[in-house]
């Protein structure tokens, strides 16, 4: 019965009543005026309902898509949606004002209609009294049904499809259930033993009265039969796309679950109609899972090109469901001045001529026969990562560019250890040798456009930018490269080996006879390492090729002196270069046999300037960049010439001395003097007793700059017996200290004239020490009780007097060219 609206919010039947709805009127007769009526709630359910339902598809779909695209659906989607709810604000605003007019059709209707039925229930009455009651008889008594009813109360004899139909029948048992299970399975696989099975799904699982076909990658269909009847069909009961895109797809299903339904209908229709039902439905299956996983790639193309990877690969062509072309290293193309480069390009395709393969990987131009794993991981993307199938295409061809590298290398030297890292694509060349792996220069290709990038520790970047450029544009350039960074490496390893020394090294020295001095001869590949202890000094290291051996240096070690004139900031002139002897590493100083020597034994050193070097096996974890022989000259260099500054210095002033002299085990050095010259002034006699009273003059450095001189004195024999408990031995030790300025050289001539002056000063003080001894004798014995000798160490004198020896009276030298003379009193 057609509902008839009588308000704007309710619905109600035409008859009103309890009365059962007539039969529909018969053919021909009038249709109601009016049409059946919706509530305005329902419709604008249904509006909301279908806006909600494309609005989710929309942010299913919308992420997969570009930026532009997304924009046009989404004003799609709102001019489809506003035309909708501007069509039901008219409907309303209609209804508004058609009320009455409706409610008028709407009740001219409803008695029309009620005139049918009166019509057509007499008109049924009538033909049912002349036709179906003419022969109507009444049935046979219920007499045993009756009786029930009427002794026991209760109707027993109720037909069973009553019951069958209100009560439930009993479940069936776990027995049976795991039974019919069972032999579900056996149906099962004899469907499958008889079935022409593709190869693709071998990978099977029957359990539970159902078939689980898998295929890694792509999908997993889950199929079962009704019946043990070779023609049931099968039957697909679920549907998993594998498919997956681990890098763009933020986790989410590819397929929207409206098209997996779709694909679950129209697969099931195949299992229906086909004569190879499981064939068609992997080939149908397959299909859409290679389309599916080119637009997975090509989706990733885009967001590699969109963020990391940029310009350096492009999309050369892409024909949806069929292939996908990239091309890479397009910066290296550009960035060649010649155009004989080839594009490099990884084309992704479907086998059209085998639908059933999974997607074919073609390389051109082809990759080389380098390495048969890189090969294989390039010519598969079951890992479904354009990225990785890219890194592994481009990993075997940087592979390649490393192996002519290193073929280049080996024509050039045919003792070349380089090799390549396959982990990421490097060439390791050993610069110097020795050479450890920090020294050795590393060539990495940027698996991104295809260029060499170079790495090495220590130098600078503007040197290394050109050497990328030269290998880039030509790789035999990196054989004279080589050579310069060879000679850079050596003098990296002489700086190495000397920085915890007092040196300042560089690259050049200004020199004022540069030209002229044999210094201006050396090779171009030298180092200038000063002795900042004594500034006039200088070690120079020259370098040179090895004959037949482009990996090793030879090393020259000369010996540079300078002068620098006094209040001017001019350059310095070179004095004297002399060449350490070639065989410096066998001209050692043999410490073991020094320490085992007996402390009374002295031993000379070399009086030339050649410094010697332990000659010690490499040990193990010992440096390879360490430079022993360097460290060692500047080391003795460093300890030796205030020694020999000082003995030159004796020397020319004819002063008598034993040389360098090795003390403390090899430890320490000094200089003895054999004779002190005579002093002015002093009588032959005074001298005489004085040199006799002198047992040693030895001249020793201290500190740890060495500029502090002490000269030790060792007299015997005193004239006069001092009260003091440091002067009760039979020897007295003099030390005289010197301080050498910065400016003036260690063990110059002013250190040995200031000791001159001081040992005047001994001489003068020695011979009134002398005659007062001799007066002693002469003094009263009752005077000699009220005065002392308290010390007297050859520089000083104090006497003290009185009855408590308060008073003394102090005599010494400062150098005053006299005598000072001071008086005190102590209270």
């Amino acid at each position: 019965m057609a509902p008839v609206q009588l308000e704007s919010h309710q619905l109600v039947p035409l008859g009103g009543g309890p009365a059962s709805a007539p039969a529909p009127p018969p053919p021909g007769t009038a249709t109601a005026a009016a049409s059946p009526g919706y509530r305005l709630s329902t419709l604008i359910d249904f509006l909301l309902h279908r806006t909600y339902a494309e609005l989710t598809v929309l942010a299913d779909l919308l992420p997969r898509k570009t930026d532009m695209e997304r924009k046009i659906e989404i004003v799609q989607f709102a001019s489809r949606t506003r035309q909708l709810f501007v069509r039901l604000l008219a409907l309303v605003k209609w209804a508004n004002n058609a009320g009455k007019v409706e409610k008028c059709a709407m009740i001219s209707s409803f008695l029309d209609q009620q005139a049918i039925l009166f019509v057509d229930t007499a008109d049924r009455l009538a033909s049912l009294a002349r036709d179906a009651l003419v022969h109507a008889r009444l049935p046979n008594f219920a007499i045993p049904y009756a009786i029930d009813v009427l002794t026991t109360g209760s109707y027993p004899r109720l037909p069973t499809c009553i019951r069958d139909k209100i009560i439930p029948p009993d479940p069936i048992t776990k027995i049976e259930k795991q039974t019919t299970l069972h032999q579900l399975n056996q149906i099962l696989r004899h469907r499958l033993v008889t079935t022409d099975l593709p190869p693709q799904l071998a990978n099977l699982t029957v359990a539970n009265g159902r078939v689980k076909f898998r295929v890694e990658g792509e999908f997993e269909a889950t199929l079962t039969v009704m019946g043990d009847d070779p023609d049931v069909p099968w039957r697909l009961l679920k549907l998993e796309i594998l498919v997956e895109d681990k890098e763009t797809g933020d986790g989410r299903a590819l397929v929207h679950s409206m098209q997996i339904n779709f694909i679950h209908q129209l697969v099931q229709s195949r299992l229906f109609a086909d004569e190879k039902p499981l064939q068609d439905m992997y080939n149908c299956l397959h299909s859409f899972c290679l389309s599916l996983q080119l637009e997975v790639l090509h989706s990733q193309t885009l967001m590699l090109i969109r963020e990391r990877w940029g310009d350096l690969v492009q999309v050369e062509r892409y024909h949806t469901g069929k292939c996908l072309s990239l091309s890479v290293w397009n910066q290296q193309i550009v960035g060649r001045k010649t155009g004989t480069a080839s594009l490099h390009k990884v084309t992704i395709k479907i086998d059209e001529n085998d639908v059933s393969k999974p997607l074919q990987i073609f390389h051109e131009p082809p990759l080389p026969a380098c390495d048969s794993k890189l090969i294989e991981r390039a010519m598969k993307i079951d890992h479904l990562s354009v990225e990785k199938l890219l890194i592994d295409s481009v990993h075997a061809r940087a592979h390649q560019k490393l192996q002519e590298l290193k073929a280049i290398l080996k024509s050039y030297n045919t003792s070349d250890n380089s090799f390549i890292e396959t982990a990421l694509p490097t060439l390791v060349i050993s610069i110097l040798e020795p050479c450890g792996r920090s020294e050795c220069l590393h060539i990495f290709v940027d698996l991104h456009s295809g260029i060499f990038q170079l790495m090495l520790y220590g130098i600078d970047q503007q040197t290394l930018d050109d050497v990328e450029k030269s290998v880039n544009d030509d790789m035999k350039r990196i054989i004279p490269w080589l050579q310069q960074l060879k000679f850079w490496l050596g003098q990296q390893r002489c700086k190495q080996s000397i920085k915890h020394l007092p040196t300042v090294s560089s690259e050049t020295l200004q020199l004022v006879n540069h030209a002229t001095h044999p210094v201006g001869n050396l090779s171009s590949h030298k180092l200038f390492i000063k002795l900042t202890r004594l500034p006039q000094y200088y070690i120079v290291v020259e370098m040179f090729d090895v004959p037949n051996n482009p990996t090793q240096l030879e090393y020259k070690y000369y010996f540079l002196s300078v002068s620098y004139a006094e209040g001017d900031d001019s350059p310095a002139t070179a004095v004297l270069l002399q060449q350490y002897k070639s065989n410096i590493e066998e001209l050692v100083l043999d410490t073991k046999s020094s320490k085992q020597a007996k402390s009374g034994t002295k031993r000379k050193l070399c009086d030339e300037l050649c410094p010697t070097e332990p000659k010690k096996p490499k040990q193990s974890g010992e440096m390879c960049a360490f430079n022993k022989v360097l460290a060692h000259i500047i080391a003795m260099c460093d300890t030796n010439m205030p020694f020999i500054g000082l003995r030159m210095e004796l020397s020319s002033m004819e002063i008598p001395h034993q040389g360098v002299q090795v003390e403390g085990d090899g430890f320490s050095h000094a200089i003895r003097l054999l004779k002190i010259p005579p002093c002015k002034g002093i009588c032959e006699e005074t001298q005489k007793t004085l040199d006799r009273s002198l047992l040693d003059c030895t001249f020793r450095l201290q500190g740890r700059n060495n500029r502090t001189w002490v000269a030790e004195l060792v007299f015997a024999n005193c004239p006069l017996i001092s009260t003091s408990s440091r002067e009760q031995g039979p020897t007295r030790h003099v030390y005289l200290t010197y301080e050498n300025q910065l400016s003036e050289p260690v063990g110059g001539r002013k250190v040995v004239e200031m000791f001159l002056n001081d040992w005047n000063s001994i001489a003068q003080l020695y011979e009134c020490m002398l005659e007062f001894a001799r007066s002693l004798p002469e003094i009263p014995s009752h005077l000699n009780v009220f005065s002392e000798v308290r010390i007297y160490n050859y520089r000083k004198l104090i006497l003290c007097y009185g009855t408590t020896k308060g008073s003394s009276v102090s005599i010494f030298d400062l150098s005053l060219k006299a005598m000072l003379i001071l008086y005190s009193y102590c209270l």
